[in-house]
């Protein structure tokens, strides 16, 4: 059953991973996979701060495919932006971690017999 604790430690160790990734090459290493996942680990929760889980049938518009489809337009949005400072640059980064680590949460959900909604109620 996926809960708040793995849905955590699911997207802290995804998105480690992916920052260990992205600096295999560069020869000056960074702690961007180290705050990546920690980042990840808190912005998995915003899903269920939204909309919390009060009772089975919580998931509505924010923990549903539509939203998961705007979350994916918002993704590639992002990382296709070229920022020209260092502050852009961290901004940049955390907003892909929290939509990686919101994506995370909802892939989570879709896993579970209630699954997630097409769209949901506003």
């Amino acid at each position: 059953m996926s809960n708040g604790p793995t849905h955590q430690l699911t997207a802290a160790v995804i998105v480690g991973a992916v920052c260990i990734h992205a600096e295999r090459d560069k020869q000056n290493k960074s702690a961007r996979p180290i705050v990546g996942a920690v980042l990840a680990a808190k912005f998995t929760k915003l899903p269920d701060i939204l909309e919390p889980a009060v009772h089975p049938n919580h998931r509505q518009f924010f923990h549903s495919v539509a939203f998961a489809s705007l979350l994916g337009i918002a993704g590639y949005k992002i990382y296709k932006w070229s920022p020209d400072n260092p502050f852009d640059e961290a901004i940049r980064f955390a907003l892909m971690v929290a939509i990686g680590a919101y994506g995370i949460h909802l892939l989570l959900d879709a896993s579970t017999p209630k699954s997630l909604p097409l769209i949901g109620a506003f």
